[in-house]
């Protein structure tokens, strides 16, 4: 399959077959309404879509090659949010969306933290310490405010029912920014080091 040739490792291959997986157990099962599964779907087909795009311009523009721990830092976010709807840990554990929404900009900021420093590693572009971080945590809230908006329309348009209370979005931004910023502190400490070997 061509779209699995474009990995240069296997690691990466076994985590986007993962996701392709579990794309199909979210087509097949019935574990919630059509609505909410179709739902859970884009937000699968969004990672696995924005992850190839990605891959193929940094490996044929820039010559970086995402290694595979980032391609399963990226399906783990993704799996964990399945697994709370799958088995219902949404709505039986009030804690699970919190941690799954700090996850899941880990799983944003992460892979964003690494590119940033790889252009700047191999002088595509200028930024220090601080602009890496600046732009990781920053372009991860940006997406994870997308992903909010569409909770909101899908709420509005398909009654998806996915904004439980009236703190729930300002909770999922908070836990999204911690998410965001404690890899991206822990990779500026990284790199500071680094520097100072």
């Amino acid at each position: 399959m061509i779209f699995f040739k474009e990995f240069k490792d296997n690691w990466t291959k076994l985590a986007v077959l993962s996701l392709l997986v579990l794309l199909i157990v979210e087509w097949v099962a019935k574990y919630d309404t059509v609505q909410r599964q179709m739902a859970l779907s884009i937000t699968n087909i969004a990672a696995i879509a924005i992850f190839y795009i990605v891959y193929l311009k940094l490996k044929n523009k820039y010559q970086i090659i995402l290694p595979g721990y980032i391609a399963w830092v990226i399906a783990f976010g993704v799996w964990l949010d399945a697994a709370g709807n799958f088995a219902h840990f949404y709505a039986n554990y009030t804690w699970y969306d919190d941690f799954t929404h700090f996850v899941g900009s880990m799983s944003i900021a992460i892979p964003l933290f690494y590119v940033f420093y790889q252009l700047s590693q191999k002088g595509f572009i200028k930024l220090g310490r601080f602009n890496i971080a600046m732009y990781a945590v920053s372009l991860t809230m940006l997406l994870v405010s997308v992903y909010e908006i569409s909770e909101w329309v899908g709420d509005l348009l398909f009654e998806t029912y996915r904004i439980t209370g009236r703190f729930d979005t300002a909770s999922d931004l908070f836990y999204n920014f911690l998410g965001a910023l404690l890899p991206v502190l822990l990779g500026v400490w990284l790199m500071r080091k680094k520097e100072n070997v």
